[in-house]
């Protein structure tokens, strides 16, 4: 029973997965981009970013992704990457950016040239920094990534993160990730604290829990020397 009930969660795993995938293709814009509402006209920069990281990951698991969406997706990121300026109008911020090209590190079609003006703005956020750090890593790039870990703090203030949806608890989870990318000592601190928000009272949004959830499982998987 117990091995027929999980192969049958199993199964209605991989077709939510697979509904998911069809219903996140139904967003995307023809310039490539993901709008946040169905039907809308313009297209989410967080929101791509989002749900094209969703896509990357459920490749990587062997899901099929719909026609063109992934070569249409990358294509409007490279071109977003590409005409980002700080503090451009609508545009989002600098964590925006640093998400964006860790996507299309992720896809394989980092953007160096863009990563690098992106490194060197005087005024890059503690949270930017994190995830730029993360997209170094990604393509091997480790002194980079490690310089820019170095300079980065552990301590996230609480403000609005606007259009990023983010959360301090957010934020920890992302930098968690880039610490486990990196093999930073002070993953197992950070792993500890999210734990512990996770089992609190406290609210958290679909876009904290999405994140803490997966990197708090992946640190507890990892194999201990």
């Amino acid at each position: 029973d117990f091995c027929l009930s999980r192969g049958l969660g199993d199964v209605y795993k991989r077709q939510n997965i697979e509904k998911g995938i069809k219903r996140l293709g139904n967003f995307q814009r023809p310039n490539g981009g993901l709008s946040y509402w169905i039907g809308e006209n313009y297209a989410s920069d967080w929101g791509t970013s989002y749900a094209g990281h969703f896509m990357l990951e459920a490749e990587k698991k062997g899901y099929v992704l719909p026609f063109s969406f992934k070569s249409n997706w990358v294509r409007y990121q490279k071109e977003t990457a590409r005409n980002w300026k700080p503090n451009y109008p609508n545009n989002g911020g600098d964590l925006n950016q640093a998400y964006r090209l860790y996507t299309l590190a992720l896809s394989g079609s980092a953007d160096l040239g863009a990563m690098n003006r992106l490194r060197e703005y005087k005024a890059i956020s503690n949270e930017a920094k994190w995830r730029l750090s993360a997209a170094y890593a990604l393509i091997g790039q480790k002194e980079a990534s490690q310089q820019l870990a170095n300079t980065a703090s552990v301590a996230f203030a609480n403000r609005r993160y606007g259009s990023s949806y983010g959360s301090i608890t957010r934020n920890k989870a992302m930098a968690l990730e880039t610490m486990l990318l990196i093999d930073d000592e002070r993953s197992f601190e950070f792993a500890t604290s999210i734990a512990k928000d996770l089992s609190s009272n406290q609210w958290m949004s679909t876009q904290t829990t999405a994140y803490s959830l997966p990197v708090s499982y992946t640190h507890l998987t990892l194999p201990t020397i």
